[in-house]
């Protein structure tokens, strides 16, 4: 079925004076006025509804969404350094791993080295993530997560055990520094996983994007081949010519323009009432 749909001619009062002039003489043939009155209201609210939608609920991929830019590898670089010290940090408190434990000389110095050097990156990367795309975001956020947990779990671990575990043999001062410490770690992760969710759903991606645009297409189309088909209902044959005669006449009396009265006469009272109302911009019913 053609979707082709009919320009009126007129100013938007014309349109609707003479639109409002063709239920009268639709009336003419009443089969043809109850088929055809309710569909046409129905396809108003309908069309109304499509073009007064925000347009901007359709997403459309921002360019930077679309793949991993230099930003996002700035940041992501930074993050690996990062992840990588809290872990360096936290990996001295395990338990002995195929009974290997670390020297406390060798111990202490990563500590206090990498803890402060993650707490610093963490906050680094929390600066450039608040422009992070989204799918880049969302491998951040994943990262960010498990080391978060990781993290909580040897706290967890070193403050059940203390100075008894048998690794590394911190003392008690030693431990409730780097608890502190960890604690400030952990929050910073937290808050870091929090920003790289809000990227995460800041943007819809591609996909999506292009689904709400196939919708919307669809919707169009779906509302054009119901105007088509209501714009092509003709009244019966006994009841033609009244209706012509009562809708030459609401054309002459309509204080209109000669170009819109002429192509009145030419589309016929059905055709003019259908466009209008599929108009969406124009509410007939509602303009006095």
């Amino acid at each position: 079925m053609s979707t082709r749909t009919v320009q009126l001619v007129g100013s938007d009062e014309e349109i609707i004076a003479v639109a409002r002039a063709a239920p009268e003489a639709i009336a003419a043939d009443r089969g043809l006025s109850n088929r055809l009155l309710p569909a046409v209201m129905r396809l108003s609210r309908e069309r109304r509804d499509f073009v007064s939608g925000p347009r901007d609920a359709i997403p459309v991929p921002r360019r930077s969404d679309l793949g991993t830019g230099s930003h996002d590898r700035v940041w992501g670089t930074v993050l690996t350094f990062a992840l990588l010290a809290v872990v360096t940090a936290a990996s001295m408190f395990l338990p002995p791993v195929r009974g290997v434990v670390v020297d406390i000389e060798i111990a202490l110095p990563l500590v206090i080295v990498a803890t402060p050097i993650a707490a610093v990156l963490l906050v680094v990367v929390g600066l450039l993530a608040r422009r992070a795309s989204p799918y880049p975001a969302y491998v951040g956020m994943v990262m960010t997560v498990i080391v978060a947990v990781v993290l909580a779990l040897l706290i967890g671990y070193r403050m059940i055990v203390g100075t008894a575990s048998r690794g590394v043999p911190f003392t008690q001062e030693q431990l409730g520094l780097w608890f502190v410490a960890g604690g400030i770690l952990l929050v910073e992760l937290v808050a870091l996983a929090v920003i790289f969710a809000r990227r995460r759903g800041s943007a819809t991606s591609p996909a999506r994007g292009a689904d709400a645009r196939a919708d919307r297409s669809r919707d169009d189309q779906a509302l054009r081949k119901e105007a088509v088909r209501l714009a092509a209902f003709r009244p019966d044959a006994a009841d033609a010519a009244a209706l012509s005669s009562r809708w030459n006449a609401a054309l002459s009396a309509a204080d209109v323009s000669d170009e819109t009265r002429a192509q009145g006469r030419r589309l016929g009272p059905v055709p003019w009432l259908v466009w209008a109302h599929f108009d969406g911009e124009i509410d007939v019913a509602d303009r006095r």
